[in-house]
């Protein structure tokens, strides 16, 4: 759907109309699930039921919302604020819709929403992010400082002041607010960044390389501990929603959360392999690895080519000692990826188990020339190339096996690993 104007739809929504002619804003729902359909006919029978009730128009702009069927939910969300004036939840979701497509907009309905609720942390801090990003610095920070004050575990709002505190050239206070950013917020890579740039300015380069390269490895979340907004995302019932949570429920751990939003999307739409493939991780990191190896096998059989998938099969199979399945595994994910050396080393260790010694030395020589760059890898690598050259030491070729400790070396100096030393007194014995 094209999205309209937010002033004409924001208008649209104030309009004073007698409740029994109230238009219900209607999206399309071709394609969706048969639960999402049947959930808005109750929504709207509830609605012509009784037109003047604003919680009912509040609850169905967030199924809207919830389902991103944004025009239509800012209307709802706009005649629910005015037939319920004095209740916090509506101008604030509005206000939160607004803000996607005009900071500015959504200002006003930010403070009609405080105006009733002073002390909800989050609203502070979106209020905050609008003005900072409307150029009212100020204002933006003192209630980045309002909000730190009633929530001090509220990371977006200690970000907020480390960025504003950057900018204005406080190197020492950005510090300060933004590492408290990343404590409370590992996962986040923008406030590990701004971190990394505030260590600089400050004059600590190294340390800001440092968070710098850890960052590199880090995911575009950002998640918020905001209960009013998430309430919405809760009741999106199609199978993408049910994944997205599964994964914000991950990122923090809560494995049996994830595992029961992944289940109840597989029950909506089983035929989805990424919610498979996910089902497949949280399992494996909860402890469950038959079930995460069932899940792992579903997902590849309806989509081979899945992103991950096959590299993570052939790992769950080695795990349970089925080395044929996960040398063909393996295989097969070099053949989607040439490139990944995870899998070369995981066919070069099947292969050593087997005794193919020809078979090992010719996949870590291809590792090597790869390069790898993440470090679990470089460093899996590196440990093969040295049990490779031992076993040559302990065969009596010691030339073949100065050629492995070599490349081992060379990848342990390369990353400044303090293996390096170890590495290089052994190859001058083997070289002796």
């Amino acid at each position: 759907m094209t999205a309209r104007p937010l002033n004409v739809l924001l208008l649209a929504a104030a309009t004073v109309v007698p409740a029994g002619a109230q238009q219900i804003p209607t999206p399309r729902l071709d394609g969706a699930e048969p639960a999402v359909r049947q959930r808005f006919a109750s929504l709207q029978a509830d609605l012509r039921a009784d037109p003047g009730n604003g919680d009912a128009w509040g609850r169905y702009g967030m199924a809207l919302e919830a389902h991103t069927f944004t025009d239509e939910a800012i209307a709802a969300y706009g005649r629910a604020h005015e037939l319920s004036p004095r209740m916090f939840r509506w101008p604030y979701l509005l206000a939160a819709l607004a803000d996607e497509r005009s900071a500015a907009d959504s200002l006003p309905l930010y403070r009609a929403a405080l105006a009733i609720d002073p002390d909800y942390a989050p609203a502070r801090v979106r209020l905050a992010e609008a003005l900072e990003r409307t150029g009212q610095f100020d204002a933006a920070n003192r209630e980045y400082a309002w909000a730190a004050r009633l929530d001090p575990a509220n990371a977006h709002a200690h970000a907020g002041l480390g960025r504003l505190a950057l900018a204005d050239g406080d190197a020492e206070a950005a510090v300060r607010h933004l590492s408290r950013a990343r404590e409370l917020a590992a996962e986040n890579r923008s406030f590990a960044v701004t971190l990394a740039q505030a260590y600089a300015r400050a004059g600590n380069r190294q340390r800001g390389q440092q968070i710098a390269a850890a960052a590199r490895s880090l995911g575009r979340i950002n998640y918020r501990n905001d209960p009013v907004r998430s309430s919405v995302h809760d009741l999106a019932l199609d199978a993408r929603s049910y994944l997205r949570r599964a994964n914000a429920h991950r990122v923090h751990g809560e494995f049996d959360l994830a595992e029961r939003e992944l289940r109840a999307g597989i029950e909506v739409d089983g035929a989805r392999p990424e919610l498979h493939f996910a089902l497949a991780e949280v399992l494996a990191a909860s402890g469950d690895p038959a079930g995460s190896l069932a899940a792992a096998r579903r997902a590849y059989e309806q989509h081979p080519e899945l992103e991950g998938v096959a590299p993570f099969l052939a790992r769950a199979l080695f795990q349970t000692g089925d080395l044929s399945g996960a040398l063909a595994m393996a295989e097969e994910a070099l053949r989607l990826d040439a490139g990944d050396v995870s899998m070369m080393l995981l066919v070069a260790l099947v292969s050593a188990e087997r005794g193919d010694v020809v078979r090992t030395v010719e996949v870590l020589d291809r590792a090597y020339r790869e390069r790898p760059q993440d470090p679990v890898t470089r460093e899996g690598l590196i440990r093969l190339l040295t049990n490779v050259g031992e076993a040559m030491v302990g065969s009596g070729l010691p030339d073949a096996a100065a050629g492995q400790f070599e490349k081992a070396l060379d990848l342990a100096e390369e990353a400044g690993s303090p293996e390096a030393a170890g590495l290089r007194r052994r190859l001058a014995q083997v070289r002796r």
